[in-house]
């Protein structure tokens, strides 16, 4: 039996709340099912009231000075950072279906807001390998009083992430950290990080995930002057033999590599609902002000020109929408994702920078100015094109999906 995604509707639909009682987060062919649950549909109708009536008028303000802790907490208070974390530690323990919900709905507003969903679901499932941490931590990272970044990119090391030099040498019972991550979200603001780093030999296989707090001596950070993305502090952390206890490993040495590849296997997917929400949005703010801007005697929109390229943009990300929700329906069902998410990843990101050039081109020399958003989003999702795997890496682990290991160069 074929199955695909249970997908989202706008939750108006007077048969949703039937459907929600036999919803499943997925469907099977003769029993199709597009309606969320009732639970996500509220939640995307509070989240999208949310995006429009506080975040879109502030993201401008974010380019020039940093996000609030205070915004953080906020969003805490929402209960979105806590979505799949457990109950015990003030978390829902929800879907990942119910993420991208919240990072679609949250882009509408303000782009880098979705950063936290995703980071802090991270933080949460890598945390949760070690019982202690993680009630200390996971809390406060719920409540968005702590932000814990997620270290594995370095100078020299992105895609092939297996390869990376940063080291956790064995010194009695600590770890002594030494090494740059490059790249990282939160840089600038995170309060711990996951360190990924080597404590055996070549490869993934002597790859350990470390729990380093950012106050401890040794640590230092810089912040880039990126193109876009200023709210996420992206930067670089520097670890100067800095000592942490060898308990704070999280989970066994040597699995610190697959546990970032299961993160990056959903999180792909959520990135991809991030950049389609912030181009539905803008798509949606341009089929407005085609309706009044007059151009030869009539309305834009009654100019095929116009109207077709919008409607085309619509399709690709409708397409590129549904690839991320079926990414994340097979996440909710305990099956395998990681080819799902990496189509997501591919489309997800460049339809969704295509669709905002678009909207900033029919907006004219308004919409090359930064009075509106569309320069802003076009440099923040560009971002999200490079960031958990480029393009070129989304096409190696398709391929590889579809040839096997033995015939790819990306094992």
């Amino acid at each position: 039996m074929t199955t695909f995604v249970c997908l989202m509707s706008c939750g108006s639909h007077p048969a949703a709340s039937e459907a929600a009682a036999r919803c499943e987060r997925s469907f099977t062919v003769g029993a199709v099912d597009f309606t969320l649950s009732e639970e996500d549909a509220l939640l995307q109708r509070t989240l999208r009231q949310y995006a429009v009536e506080h975040l879109l008028p502030e993201y401008p303000a974010w380019r020039e000075k940093p996000y609030p802790r205070e915004k953080v907490r906020e969003l805490g208070d929402l209960g979105v950072l806590g979505i799949r974390a457990p109950a015990e530690y003030g978390g829902a323990g929800g879907s990942y279906v119910s993420m991208g919900v919240a990072a679609e709905e949250l882009s509408r507003g303000d782009f880098n807001v979705s950063y936290f969903v995703q980071l802090s679901a991270i933080a949460a499932g890598l945390l949760g390998r070690h019982e202690r941490l993680a009630a200390e931590w996971v809390p406060g990272v719920v409540s968005g009083e702590r932000i814990v970044a997620f270290g594995l990119t370095e100078p020299g090391v992105g895609s092939d992430a297996a390869n990376l030099s940063t080291a956790a040498r064995r010194d009695g019972d600590h770890f002594v950290v030494s090494g740059e991550k490059a790249s990282i979200t939160f840089a600038g603001l995170a309060d711990a990080c996951v360190v990924f780093a080597r404590t055996g030999g070549p490869g993934a296989t002597g790859i350990s995930a470390v729990f380093v707090p950012l106050d401890l001596p040794g640590v230092s950070r810089r912040v880039y002057a990126s193109a876009g993305g200023h709210l996420t502090q992206r930067g670089s952390l520097f670890f100067d033999d800095v000592r942490v206890p060898a308990a704070d490993q999280l989970g066994a040495e040597g699995t610190g590599f697959v546990a970032a590849m299961e993160a990056f296997d959903y999180n792909r997917a959520i990135i991809a609902l991030a950049c389609i929400g912030a181009a539905l949005q803008s798509l949606e703010e341009t089929v407005e002000y085609a309706k009044q801007r007059e151009t030869f005697g009539k309305p834009l929109a009654r100019h095929e020109a116009v109207a077709f390229q919008v409607a085309e943009h619509l399709a690709q990300l409708r397409a590129a929408r549904l690839a991320a929700y079926e990414a994340l329906a097979a996440a909710d069902a305990g099956r395998p994702h990681t080819t799902e998410a990496a189509v997501a990843k591919l489309l997800g990101p460049r339809a969704a920078a295509e669709a905002v050039h678009a909207c900033l081109l029919l907006h004219g020399w308004s919409g090359y100015g930064t009075d509106l958003p569309f320069d802003q989003r076009l440099r923040d999702i560009i971002g999200l094109e490079i960031g958990d795997g480029t393009p070129e890496m989304m096409k190696a682990v398709i391929a590889r999906g579809a040839f096997g290991r033995e015939f790819t160069a990306y094992k």
